[in-house]
């Protein structure tokens, strides 16, 4: 159980909120749908847990439930629900840039879909004429269009391999999933909708907050390395095609080596990095800016 646990954890980039994030998504599934089918022979009807892990569109129900504020975001209506969820969930989560910390990974889904649910709450107490009496939200979506957001926003231009179509920025899948979203395939509609631009407003929020961030602090500076005082030295090269040829074949193997090196954290973990390799990495994203 252990190796598939770290296996599984690898498999998400290894970030462990990730996984736990998907894990708790399909385990709470489960467990929910097996009360459900217990519950039915007892002569319970219905999904008999909504009121009690889900957000109710009478505001009044809420004041009473505030858990379900955020019980909410691990629920899923159904297994087309939980599909898309779980699996935008995984896509996204894996380009979430390795500078947001495992606390920020979690703040940003647990933010998305706290911001989606008060949003659904105020919406459906300014129009409470129109709602619909019984009516329950649920489901990741307003957390997961948080992360798809913020990771459009932090990596706009990184393209991704899509089965028949090919190299497409990540901007633009992240706008076709969010249109997907909000034309109801990934469920819910009306009042529900309100939910998902939460979601997408906070993720924003967060990203465009962090991005001041990684700009002050680019690529990699966790070790005190990076805060270390750096010598400026002008370096006088020639010109002529010699000396070009050979800094454009030194910066190539810089940006490979970066590349090797991210790709490992983004697999394992900052913490699966050598001293010597955090040392590395950090020379070479200081050499590269300098470029």
């Amino acid at each position: 159980m252990e190796d598939f646990i770290k296996s599984f954890k690898r498999y998400c980039g290894g970030s462990s909120v990730l996984a736990g994030l998907i894990g708790s998504n399909l385990l709470i599934f489960l467990g929910v749908w097996i009360v459900i089918l217990i519950g039915r022979q007892f002569g319970l009807e219905g999904n008999f847990t909504m009121p009690w892990l889900c957000v109710s569109s009478n505001p009044d129900v809420v004041l009473f439930h505030p858990w379900t504020l955020l019980t909410y975001m691990v629920i899923q209506y159904d297994f087309i629900h939980l599909l898309f969820n779980v699996l935008w969930l995984f896509w996204f989560g894996v380009f979430i840039p390795f500078q947001v910390s495992e606390k920020q990974r979690l703040l940003l889904y647990a933010g998305g879909g706290f911001a989606g649910a008060l949003l659904y709450v105020c919406v459906n107490l300014i129009w409470h004429d129109s709602v619909v009496p019984g009516g329950y939200l649920c489901g990741a979506s307003a957390a997961v269009l948080a992360i798809m957001t913020a990771v459009a926003i932090w990596s706009p231009r990184r393209e991704v391999r899509l089965f028949l179509i090919g190299s497409v920025q990540l901007k633009w899948v992240a706008l076709g999933c969010m249109v997907l979203t909000f034309l109801g395939l990934n469920g819910g509609s009306g009042a529900a909708q309100s939910a998902h631009i939460g979601g997408v407003l906070f993720g924003a929020l967060f990203a465009l907050a962090t991005a001041r961030h990684f700009a002050k602090h680019p690529r990699a500076n966790t070790s005190s390395a990076a805060h270390a005082p750096q010598r400026k030295v002008r370096i006088h090269v020639r010109r002529n095609g010699k000396a070009v040829a050979e800094a454009a074949a030194n910066r190539l193997n810089d940006e490979g080596r970066l590349d090797q090196l991210l790709d490992k954290i983004r697999l394992s973990g900052y913490s699966s990095l050598t001293a010597g390799e955090r040392n590395e990495l950090n020379l070479l994203s200081q050499r590269l800016d300098k470029k």
